[in-house]
Formats: structure tokens, C-alpha cells, sequence
């Protein structure tokens, strides 16, 4: 019986022992889980300085004088106003899909966020067998790429198209005003409804 607790310490200095070496083994990859999720974080803040409302209210405009240009313009505009609908007209799509996918968006980065931090901590604990973490590493790092990537682009299209909208909108009012008696018409609340490629 002398023995009992001897080995139960050898048990658990084992065990410890394992769990550390398996805790040293995947440190580098640790670092580049928490790098990454950083990398993901400060996409996501950056994503977050994007104005909704803002967005909304500068989609409702640009559908509202969109549909009114469309349904009444017969006449020739001059070059310079025609260039200057166009891309009031380019940047509906960029605002309505910010609109509807934003919050998707939003959900699969806090996700991936919660998942790089969950596996970094269960390699750092050595509770992963190697062939599961090997598995997990390689998923996990291609899904926030993926994620990052997308933050990034719609991130600066979004900006953009604000510019743009900003810019193009005087001309779409004032084009509006000289189809309607010199007032805007009121405006329409528009679905908001992702569009694909080919809409």
C-alpha cells in the first residue's frame, strides 16, 4: 500500500509531463492562431466604422431617385450628367448588399474570432490529438483568411461607394427636380434584398 501514492505521482507527472510537451510542440502554431485572430479583430473594428444608417438613408435616396430618373427621363442629358448618373446608379448594389449581408458578415467573424481563441487555448492545454489538431489548424486559418479578406474588400468598397454616392448625388436631385415641377419626389423605403452577380 506503501506504493499507492507513488504511483498515482508518477500517474499524474506523466500526464503532466505529456501536457506540456504536447503544450511546447504547437507553439508556433499558437502564435499564429492569436496573431490571425488579432489580424481578424482589427478587421472586424475597421468593418465596424461603416455607418448603417448612413448606408441606409443613402441607399433609400439613391433607390427613390433612381426609380423616378428611370420611370420619367426622355429627354438628352449632357455627357457630364449622364457619367454622373451612371455612377450614382453603380453604387445601389454596393449599398443594398452591404445592408442585407452586414450582419452575416458580422456573425461569422465574432464566430471564427471564438474559434481561434477555443483552439489556441486547447493547444496551448495539449488537450488535441495531432492528427484533429493538424485538421483544425488548416480549417480554422483558411476560414478567417477567408473572413479577413471579405472585412477588407467590403470594408473599402463600402467607403467607396459612399464617396461616390456623396458626390453623384447633387446631379441625381437636381435631374429629379427638373422632372418633378422643381421638388424632389418623396422618398420610397426600399426591400432590402442581397443581389447577385447577374442582377
Amino acid at each position: 500500500m506503501k506504493f499507492v501514492p507513488f504511483l498515482i505521482g508518477l500517474v499524474a507527472l506523466t500526464v503532466y509531463t505529456s501536457s506540456c510537451k504536447n503544450s511546447n510542440h504547437y507553439a508556433k502554431q499558437v502564435k499564429e492562431l492569436d496573431s490571425l485572430k488579432v489580424v481578424l479583430q482589427e478587421a472586424l473594428v475597421n468593418f465596424n466604422t461603416i455607418d448603417s444608417a448612413k448606408c441606409f438613408k443613402a441607399y433609400t435616396e439613391q433607390f427613390t431617385y433612381s426609380t423616378f430618373i428611370n420611370a420619367n427621363l426622355r429627354d438628352t442629358v449632357s455627357r457630364q450628367t449622364a457619367e454622373n448618373l451612371q455612377l450614382f446608379y453603380s453604387v445601389g448594389k454596393n449599398l443594398v448588399n452591404y445592408l442585407a449581408l452586414s450582419p452575416k458578415w458580422k456573425a461569422e467573424a465574432k464566430q471564427s474570432i471564438k474559434q481561434l481563441t477555443d483552439l489556441s487555448h486547447d493547444l496551448k492545454n495539449g488537450s488535441v490529438e495531432e492528427e484533429e489538431a493538424i485538421e483544425f489548424l488548416s480549417e480554422e486559418k483558411i476560414e478567417a483568411d477567408k473572413i479577413i479578406e471579405e472585412l477588407k474588400a467590403n470594408t473599402e468598397l463600402m467607403r467607396y461607394s459612399l464617396e461616390t454616392f456623396s458626390k453623384s448625388l447633387p446631379t441625381a436631385q437636381e435631374t429629379c427636380k427638373k422632372l418633378n415641377g422643381g421638388s424632389l419626389p418623396e422618398l420610397v423605403t426600399p426591400d432590402i434584398k442581397a443581389k447577385v452577380e447577374n442582377d
